[in-house]
């Protein structure tokens, strides 16, 4: 090993890509087995991963984080979805005139990936390659239906359910009821609850196994999109949903 490797790092650059390419779910333990690194300095470094995103620990395992999914949308701005969904994106925008954005699930958060400005584009709407907490995003709230409903604890325990508007769902009864709201619907409501001026919807997109991919979605000024818009809304946005899963499903064809 050269002189000006830091032998800390460079573990933790093994573990990441371990983690990464690893067929199943690795326990501290397996982890340090395998790299032959000492079980006390793999648990330091993977609290000090895990800190910074770049690993989340659920189940006794652990996963690739969102920083990693961040730091690979910035890198490579032809991951599969963006270019197959950004006409559909730009549709969207055309027929609701809100901002819209699709988003993938990442640690228990939703990561958005791609994001295009409506005509009343807010200063405080997300980037692509942020994330947001599950709870308080419509997105988020279509992963907690779809992907993670029978977790709620675990997710619980791993984010918690913080509060950032006087609207936000802060207890497990309150989630469970969201979440059933979401299934009942096929979409997720972000009313208020993140920003207090804004609203957000968001759908499911399906890809050809059935699971849920991905979600698709609009935010806008709460007094540009009310309440009573959203079961209009949420028909168009359907639709281009239904849209993006037909060119996944040929993509995958």
């Amino acid at each position: 090993m050269s002189n000006y490797v830091i032998p800390s790092l460079n573990s933790a650059c093994e573990i990441l890509r371990l983690i990464v390419e690893s067929p199943k779910t690795l326990s501290r333990d397996q982890i340090a087995e395998i790299l032959t690194i000492p079980r006390s300095s793999t648990y330091r470094i993977l609290q000090t991963l895990k800190c910074a995103e770049m690993v989340v620990y659920r189940n006794r395992k652990y996963y690739p984080g969102p920083g990693l999914y961040t730091l690979s949308l910035k890198l490579n701005s032809t991951d599969r979805l963006r270019p197959i969904c950004l006409p559909v994106l730009n549709n969207l925008v055309k027929s609701t005139g809100f901002t819209a954005h699709i988003a993938v699930p990442s640690g228990f958060r939703s990561l958005l990936i791609e994001v295009v400005d409506g005509q009343h584009a807010s200063n405080k709407a997300s980037r692509a390659g942020t994330t947001a907490p599950a709870h308080v995003s419509a997105t988020g709230k279509v992963f907690l239906a779809y992907l993670w409903n029978d977790e709620l604890d675990i997710v619980n325990a791993e984010t918690g359910f913080s509060r950032f508007t006087a609207r936000t769902h802060t207890t497990m009864d309150e989630v469970r009821h969201e979440v059933q709201c979401t299934l009942k619907r096929g979409y997720g409501v972000d009313d208020r609850e993140f920003d207090d001026g804004t609203r957000c919807l968001a759908v499911p997109v399906f890809n050809a196994s059935a699971t849920v991919a991905a979600a698709i979605g609009v935010t806008a000024p709460a007094g540009l999109f009310s309440k009573d818009d959203i079961p209009e809304v949420a028909a168009i946005i359907k639709k281009h949903a239904q849209h993006c899963y037909m060119l996944l499903k040929g993509e995958m064809s």
